[in-house]
């Protein structure tokens, strides 16, 4: 078990700040309640994950200092209507849901505010959340292209039950 501590309140305000510029205005306060827990790195003590009630909320990516998500923080921002989401055609849901990338041509929809390596929420034709990853081409380009990944999914929420 990682060692939790609790946060600071700069360590709050910075964790709200990055969520507010990266998925839009609102969402560190819907990420980031104050019950909230994080994990420390050891060498440089800067926060490396953040955990709700146990279950990893998301982590610091190093190369950029931005959020990734896991997929219960996906699911918080999808209920609160917050995040880039990317909607895909009915036919290719069974594959996201596995985590399998999401080309170009499979999108039927998408925010396009997207740029390249931005996180985003992947969702079906009816708004349903399925899956979180990284975008891998500006969102106006997802729907001009017929080839190629749009999204490279980190993870699917499993077969529909």
């Amino acid at each position: 078990m990682p060692r939790l501590e609790k946060p600071t309140l700069f360590d709050i305000k910075k964790l709200k700040g990055i969520a507010d510029f990266q998925f839009g205005r609102g969402s560190g306060d819907v990420l980031f309640p104050k019950d909230v827990m994080i994990e420390r790195s050891r060498g440089t003590k800067r926060i490396k994950i953040v955990y709700l009630n146990e279950d990893r909320l998301c982590s610091f990516r190093v190369r950029d200092g931005f959020l990734i998500l896991s997929i219960l923080g996906g699911e918080k921002l999808h209920e609160s209507k917050l995040g880039l989401r990317v909607k895909i055609i009915e036919d290719v849901e069974p594959f996201i849901r596995k985590g399998k990338s999401v080309f170009a041509k499979h999108v039927s929809e998408v925010d396009e505010k997207i740029s390249s390596k931005e996180e985003v929420l992947i969702v079906n034709h009816q708004d349903e959340f399925i899956g979180i990853g990284t975008a891998k081409m500006p969102g106006k380009l997802m729907l001009q292209m017929n080839s190629g990944v749009a999204v490279d999914t980190r993870k699917g929420i499993g077969e529909k039950k």
